[in-house]
């Protein structure tokens, strides 16, 4: 059985503390954060404390924080000669010195609240400092999910910032598209089946052999007209920008 004591009280400790309790070679021994009561809704039994409090005696300390305070955290912890692990996609291994016994476990998924993940189906990407650390993630991470991949810190980055584009910016364009519906008086939910359909698709061919529209097709007079329908320069910038990318992808097809 091994010992973790998770730090942090986001979405993404939210989710962990359930997929740890669920595991049945893993044991949640506390739960730590600098606001106790950011725990409420996470309906555990095991010990909650603050940073101020004694830190029970863990095998390995995850860190469910944000990025800018991983370092920071890293700092208050003393020692122990347990494993310390972050879980972020863009701050390197390093960022967890001077603690000798250090990793990554990255799990590449959007995490909110009120929505269940199936923990088991998420990819965990995993690093370590030592060979025999590694060892010891790999087993632990294999309890979590059953998608474990070794990545290093820079391709790391490249995978999290690819999630940004599909994730985070795809979120940005979809919320951007139901404004306009709002605005005219048109229900967001005509928009559900292009979703649907949008992402269904990318399961049996790759996003370049998807891509349709006018961008794609160089219709200038319909570009043109979502241009002029543009008030906001920003949203104007945007389409072009966007439009562009496109273009430049499907050169080739001139």
């Amino acid at each position: 059985m091994t010992r973790i004591a998770l730090i942090g009280n986001g979405n993404l400790a939210f989710h962990l503390h359930r997929a740890i309790e669920r595991s049945a070679g893993l044991e949640l021994t506390q739960l730590i954060g600098r606001d106790t009561e950011k725990f409420a809704g996470f309906e555990t039994r095991v010990p909650i404390a603050d940073f101020k409090s004694e830190v029970i005696a863990a095998d390995v300390y995850l860190l469910a924080v944000s990025d800018a305070a991983i370092g920071e955290i890293a700092g208050l912890l003393p020692d122990t000669g347990a494993l310390l692990l972050h879980t972020s996609g863009a701050v390197p291994l390093d960022a967890l010195k001077p603690w000798k016994r250090r990793g990554v476990l990255y799990p590449l998924q959007t995490f909110s609240r009120n929505r269940a993940v199936n923990f088991t189906e998420v990819s965990l990407c995993i690093e370590a400092a030592a060979p025999e650390d590694y060892s010891q993630l790999k087993d632990l991470a294999g309890m979590l999910s059953s998608k474990v991949v070794k990545v290093d810190t820079d391709n790391r980055l490249n995978l999290h910032q690819a999630a940004v584009y599909i994730n985070n910016f795809t979120n940005h364009l979809v919320h951007l598209g139901q404004d306009f519906c709002r605005k005219s008086e048109l229900p967001t939910e005509m928009l559900q089946p292009l979703l649907r359909e949008t992402f269904e698709k990318l399961k049996e061919m790759d996003a370049y052999s998807a891509q349709t529209g006018p961008a794609r097709r160089r219709d200038t007079p319909t570009l043109q007209k979502h241009l002029n329908n543009l008030d906001d320069p920003l949203a104007k910038q945007l389409y072009q920008i966007l439009t562009q990318s496109i273009q430049n992808t499907y050169e080739k097809e001139r």
